[in-house]
């Protein structure tokens, strides 16, 4: 270990190159884990309007449980990146640890939240049947809470250091299971009833079971991490878990408010209707699936900031922000351009309702400008992160997305206060993009100041 404290670190490599080779499996990644829940929407979109519309409403109320606890585990990252970046590769197993506990307090606290199932259906106004699949997708989703959030520290740490592919070859094994299994717990087979909607959440939460031993089992017999391993089990340490909290919370309340700003949507939409719904879904899963391109550029910034910092090169950390700052958002606007431009077939690929259709038709132009905005904006935030800056971002994202974005898209959406008629789910869609546009125009310019501060070697008071 002394020897390893001694050595002279040396920056990650911050070309074009570099951040490709580090995105593309962080992206294929991404994607299987999104393919999952493209396939959860396409499946039940075939089940008919009322199983989507279901679907739409568990899915976005574990998202927004979820998401938030998930993000405190994001603190995990760039602390590991500094330590790997400085060479302090026995310091990495013990922040592990730390977060493993984390994650078993948050899990119970997620659990508890999403277990409300009446609470939820209630402020959805969801009934019937839509309301039946919305709960049991509720319930099983409990249970894959504490294999979810431990397994999603074990990718941080596999991010961190530089090894996404071991988080790109387990996603994609488990993309090839997803189907099958939704299939099967939809359907019913033999014994096991049918669970229509519901079904899509039990077979999540199998294959979040089985993600975690797998994560496990690598870090355990992989001969990589022999280094960065404990000997033993490091019991809770209150100066590192609050380290980790002062990181991570930040990061998972504005990923909460981000997310939620989607999934309250949802919700909110819910009332208008299954088939207004469905649209919106459709074009809230296709946003999601896209933006895993620039979410993944985002991931490679912070890991790679964070590596250069800790290695003590700030030059390093400068590069990487303003490369994956230019490839993200040139990507996002080549990508805006053929998803708009091939609106109808994409769209066409979700459901064969007509009015689910021309729904989300209604919607698709204002999603290709959301997604300009939204690489801008992660890419941005992320970037901070590896600077350790949380809290200005948080504070940005609970003004512009949900005081801005939700609150002046309620009265778009079911008023005309401010139009001549109630927009519907197209209020609340041209609310949040303003947000956003404004949101990523401002964050880009802090990740810009800080990173330009820190290279002429002025102290950052930013949080």
């Amino acid at each position: 270990m002394a020897t390893e404290r001694h050595n002279k670190p040396q920056p990650p490599s911050t070309s074009y190159w570099a951040i490709t080779k580090l995105m593309i499996p962080i992206w294929i990644s991404n994607l299987a884990i999104v393919g999952g829940g493209t396939i959860d929407t396409v499946m039940a979109g075939h089940y008919g309007a009322t199983q989507l519309a279901g679907v739409a409403v568990g899915e976005a109320i574990t998202i927004s449980v979820y998401v938030a606890i998930s993000g405190i585990m994001q603190g995990l990252s760039p602390i590991v990146g500094h330590h790997f970046g400085a060479g302090e590769h026995y310091r990495i197993g013990e922040e592990l640890h730390q977060s493993i506990w984390i994650s078993l307090v948050l899990s119970i606290i997620g659990i508890a939240i999403l277990a409300q199932t009446s609470t939820w259906m209630g402020i959805t106004k969801s009934t019937g049947e839509v309301a039946h699949v919305a709960t049991l997708y509720l319930i099983f989703s409990c249970f894959g809470i504490p294999s979810g959030l431990a397994g999603r520290a074990y990718s941080a740490l596999n991010s961190a250091v530089s090894r996404p592919k071991i988080a790109m070859f387990i996603s994609l094994i488990l993309l090839v299971f997803k189907a099958p299994l939704n299939y099967v717990l939809m359907d019913g087979f033999g014994p096991l009833p049918a669970l229509g909607g519901a079904g899509c959440a039990l077979s999540t939460t199998i294959l979040d079971i089985a993600t975690f031993f797998m994560f496990w089992a690598i870090w355990h017999y992989d001969p990589f991490y022999e280094r960065m391993k404990q000997k033993a089990v490091v019991w809770p340490k209150k100066s590192i878990i609050l380290k980790q909290l002062r990181v991570g919370i930040p990061i998972g309340v504005s990923s909460f408010f981000e997310v939620t700003s989607f999934t309250f949507m949802t919700m909110l939409i819910s009332r208008l209707g299954a088939e207004i719904v469905g649209g919106h879904q459709i074009i809230a899963t296709l946003a999601t699936l896209v933006f895993m391109l620039p979410m993944s550029i985002a991931i490679s910034g912070t890991v790679l900031v964070s590596q250069s910092l800790g290695a003590g090169d700030p030059q390093s950390a400068r590069m990487a922000t303003y490369r994956t700052l230019k490839m993200g958002i040139s990507l996002a606007i080549v990508t805006s351009i053929l998803m708009y431009h091939y609106k109808y077939p994409i769209v066409s690929l979700f459901t064969n309702d007509q009015e689910v259709i021309a729904a989300a038709i209604s919607l698709i132009g204002l999603a290709c400008i959301y997604h300009v905005f939204d690489a801008t904006n992660s890419i941005s935030a992320f970037a901070l992160r590896g600077y350790l800056i949380t809290v200005v971002p948080m504070v940005i994202y609970a003004v512009l997305l949900w005081c801005f974005g939700l609150g002046l898209g309620s009265i778009l959406c079911f008023t005309d206060i401010l139009s001549s008629r109630p927009l519907g789910a197209v209020g609340y869609w041209t609310s949040i993009t303003i947000g956003l546009t404004i949101s990523g125009l401002i964050v880009g310019s802090l990740a810009i100041y800080v990173t330009n501060q820190v290279c002429l070697g002025k102290k950052i008071r930013i949080k």
